[in-house]
């Protein structure tokens, strides 16, 4: 596994410690001479090694699988089992193996005597080694996210630069449809309602999706709108089931994000096989909402990795929902499914 920046700066924090309280034991016990400071060696290894352990198990599944998803009785469970695993570590390490090496015990006491000493003594370790290494987790969590946040906030600003570079007088543009359909409404209804529909597509890309959060109705419509142009475009050979369940009202949810993947259903899957036909899911609950899309593969599109842009989907959600989401994607027997899960406002 290769270590990560994290990882190594943990592993120093953890080494730089060590050895100050190294230098410090030599400090105060100079007087007993060098052979005593080495032969408490071994147990100082040992003891490392035992909270190196349970460092690492707090650091890398307690704290992310558990506090970050707000499990906090599973945190607590997990705080009771670390202190028999931390204890049961330094006994097997001093008083079974370091024994047979060196004849020594680390506590001289009867074997009862022994594990009540180990249990109280990695009750008080195991609490700072926790303490401790939380601080240093959540350090790291807090300046990941800030600077999760600054990319997301820049992102967000080249986008809109975007946008407005692109623009070409909106309001000329939406006042040119607008007499379109004003025009076209009694003699061709059906033209009307499509350029109506055309510029409440264009009308809520450009200055409804300017926050991080939109109504999920609003969203909803606009895919379905969406769904409409396509239909349009294939006519009688346009086979994409879109199943929505649940309640949209009074429900918010990142802007711009379903629209992802049904945009990717049907620029690169195949929409116009009956046999073959692509299908949209989205369940919303009263505190999730959940979307599974699965297509066959378009392999004549020059863009054969189908879920383009997914990636910086995921880290658009990290931010948002600082990891609170479940977002999977499979490919294979050249059908290309993905799920997202993630809470709703």
């Amino acid at each position: 596994m290769k270590l990560t920046k994290e990882h190594k700066y943990n592993l120093l924090i953890i080494v730089s410690i060590y050895l100050l309280n190294d230098l410090g034991d030599f400090i105060l016990n100079h007087d007993k001479g060098i052979s005593h400071f080495f032969n408490m060696y071994y147990f100082k290894i040992t003891f490392l090694l035992s909270c190196v352990i349970v460092y690492a198990l707090n650091y890398l599944v307690v704290l992310p699988k558990f506090f970050e998803k707000k499990q906090f009785l599973w945190v607590a469970i997990a705080f009771v089992l670390l202190v028999p695993i931390f204890s049961g570590i330094r006994f097997l390490l001093e008083e079974v193996i370091m024994y047979q090496i060196t004849h020594t015990h680390n506590y001289y006491l009867e074997a009862q005597g022994v594990l009540i000493t180990h249990l109280l003594d990695s009750f008080y370790y195991v609490l700072i080694i926790v303490i401790f290494s939380s601080i240093i987790y959540f350090l790291f969590r807090y300046f990941e996210r800030k600077e999760q946040i600054h990319q997301l906030q820049t992102q967000h600003q080249e986008a809109q630069m975007a946008v407005l570079k692109s623009q070409i007088s909106p309001h000329f543009l939406f006042n040119t449809l607008n007499s379109f359909y004003v025009d076209l409404y009694d003699t061709q209804p059906e033209t009307a309602a499509d350029i109506l529909k055309l510029s409440n597509l264009l009308r809520y890309v450009i200055y409804e999706t300017e926050d991080d959060f939109i109504a999920l109705d609003k969203e909803i419509d606009f895919i379905k709108d969406y769904l409409h142009f396509f239909k349009r475009r294939y006519e009688d050979n346009f086979f994409v089931n879109l199943n929505i369940t649940g309640n949209t009202a009074n429900k918010q949810i990142p802007s711009m994000i379903l629209i992802h993947f049904i945009e990717n259903v049907c620029k690169h899957g195949i929409i116009n096989q009956k046999d073959r036909a692509a299908n949209i899911d989205i369940n919303i609950t009263r505190d999730a909402l959940e979307i599974h899309t699965k297509n066959a593969i378009n392999h004549s599109d020059k863009h054969h990795e189908n879920g383009i842009g997914t990636d910086n989907i995921k880290k658009r959600l990290s931010v948002l929902f600082d990891n609170n989401f479940e977002l999977e994607k499979t490919a294979s027997n050249s059908i290309f499914e993905v799920s997202l899960k993630f809470p709703l406002h």
